[in-house]
């Protein structure tokens, strides 16, 4: 701007010089004259700063332009070096499967480097089962418009066949329609490699414990009942003592094999009707000597005694089981569990709550309790109770029901269980 404003003050003077000069020309004899002029001259002033200042802003507009141009030139170049250079296929496809663009890693791993033409069409690269997955997935991202997110094997028409995270990105139009997809996708073959490993490791571990720990007990249950000749009274409780250890081990090691059963969905649930209130029954039977032991009782409230579920016994069973263990080792001694079963408003749901006066759980813990090796044990001076709620919530979110904890600064502490119920068993429950 200060050019404007010296070319400006220049105009100026010289108007004002032009216009002293008419006026002693014109002696002052002519007043409409001398306004005339002045008004030229002001029409000058305007029409030459007009022209100066639009020069020089469309000079200052170019080169805002070409500086941004610059900028996003930058950036571009910038991006384009992240996406060629990153560890992860990157590839762009439109709705209809068609190749757009991808960075060196998708060109490389589609073998397509000497031809970039035989990525035209991704049906000239996947076979028909990857294929009709990857359209699967185009489908639910149209309509769902949101991300997809999934492990999978890709298996191209050459042979090659890897498993991969792949994230999909949906890509939208002013009209907030899919357009097409940005898709990335991990190599995670050493990943499964491992889990596989581990997976095998840990099922061939069990069963090389559990079947020794098995005959054990079955070896111990004989010497107790004096099938293998008569023990005294002081051998009976050594024995007793061997057996509830072993016990222990065998339930240790059936928690570890479910756990990875269900964080790997290797479980089939076979399901059949169940009584609550028998299963119940069948549950706190087993801990009948541990609740003796800390001198506690069990109260049970039920308005209804034939409520029934529609799920896999063994499973269900297990995971009442870790609840209950949980709560005997948590109570206090000399109190009581009170187990309260109900239907949930609305009928749908059987409703089954486990209160035990413990000490009182943070809510930060609340939030941690159900998860892999992460307990309140450290506020119950206990050592940890490792997979046992864990899988007690993966047991029960896989039966559709919901688990949850609470605690009230009172010391009392509450599981709540809700799962889907059928109509109620009106008859006997041996009958049902």
């Amino acid at each position: 701007m200060p050019n404007i404003s010296k070319n400006y003050i220049f105009c100026v003077v010289l108007s004002l010089v032009i216009t002293t000069s008419m006026c002693f020309v014109l002696k002052f004899q002519c007043t409409l004259h001398i306004l005339y002029l002045i008004l030229l001259s002001c029409m000058v002033n305007v029409f030459v700063v007009l022209k100066i200042s639009k020069r020089y802003m469309a000079k200052e507009n170019e080169e805002r332009e070409n500086k941004l141009i610059k900028q996003i030139e930058y950036s571009s170049n910038h991006l384009t070096t992240i996406m060629c250079n990153l560890p992860l296929v990157a590839y762009i496809t439109d709705t209809e499967c068609k190749f757009i663009t991808g960075n060196s890693e998708a060109i490389k791993y589609f073998n397509a480097e000497e031809d970039i033409e035989k990525l035209r069409y991704l049906e000239d690269v996947f076979d028909t089962d990857t294929l009709e997955m990857i359209k699967e997935e185009n489908k639910h991202i149209m309509q769902t418009k949101s991300p997809f997110v999934t492990d999978k094997i890709l298996k191209l028409k050459s042979g090659k066949q890897n498993w991969f995270n792949i994230r999909k990105v949906p890509i939208f139009n002013d009209s907030d329609e899919v357009k097409g997809f940005v898709i990335f996708g991990r190599n995670i073959d050493i990943e499964k490699a491992a889990q596989k490993q581990r997976e095998t490791y840990i099922s061939t571990l069990s069963h090389d414990l559990k079947i020794p720990t098995l005959a054990q007990i079955r070896a111990l249950e004989l010497l107790i009942d004096g099938n293998l000749g008569k023990v005294n009274k002081m051998q009976k409780e050594v024995l007793n003592l061997t057996l509830d250890s072993c016990r222990y081990m065998y339930d240790m090691l059936s928690t570890l094999l479910s756990t990875y059963k269900y964080e790997n969905k290797d479980i089939s649930l076979s399901y059949e009707k169940i009584q609550i209130m028998k299963l119940m029954d069948e549950c706190f039977h087993k801990y009948v000597k541990a609740m003796h032991h800390k001198n506690i009782n069990i109260r049970v409230k039920a308005k209804e005694k034939f409520f029934t579920v529609y799920a896999d016994k063994n499973q269900i069973k297990k995971a009442f089981e870790n609840l209950i263990d949980h709560c005997i080792s948590s109570a206090y001694e000399n109190t009581e569990i009170t187990c309260d079963i109900k239907k949930t408003r609305n009928g749908k749901n059987v409703f089954l709550s486990l209160g035990f006066e413990s000490p009182f759980i943070s809510s930060d813990q609340l939030e941690n309790l159900f998860k892999r090796y992460s307990t309140a044990s450290e506020k119950m001076g206990k050592v940890g109770s490792g997979l046992g709620l864990y899988l007690a919530k993966q047991i029960i979110n896989a039966h559709n029901g919901v688990i949850y904890a609470e605690s009230k600064e009172s010391n009392y502490n509450i599981y709540n269980i809700e799962l889907p119920c059928i109509n109620e068993c009106k008859i006997p429950a041996i009958a049902c």
